[in-house]
């Protein structure tokens, strides 16, 4: 997945607790979703990608400055529901 030049968002869909957060610490993307479907920008959350997605730094609030950090939101469902969207 990380050769690929984009990094907006991810998904994994596991049980492993120890290959989930493996796999976030090694994801190259600004989000990630765990057991449910990535759905693009969330307006409550700085948002944004890595590598060529976006054009520029991350949107929403004083998140837009600090450009020395790369941020990841990570969504956790530990429900073991199938999910269809997400409505947070």
């Amino acid at each position: 997945a990380n050769d690929s030049e984009y990094g907006l968002s991810s998904s994994i869909f596991s049980n492993d607790a120890a290959r989930i957060f493996r796999f976030i610490d090694e994801i190259e993307t600004g989000m990630t979703h765990v057991n449910s479907p990535t759905t693009g920008g969330e307006a409550h959350v700085p948002f944004g990608g890595i590598k060529s997605t976006g054009i520029g730094e991350r949107e929403q609030g004083s998140t837009a400055l600090d450009f020395y950090t790369e941020l990841k939101v990570v969504y956790v469902d530990y429900t073991g529901r199938k999910r269809e969207g997400n409505l947070y």
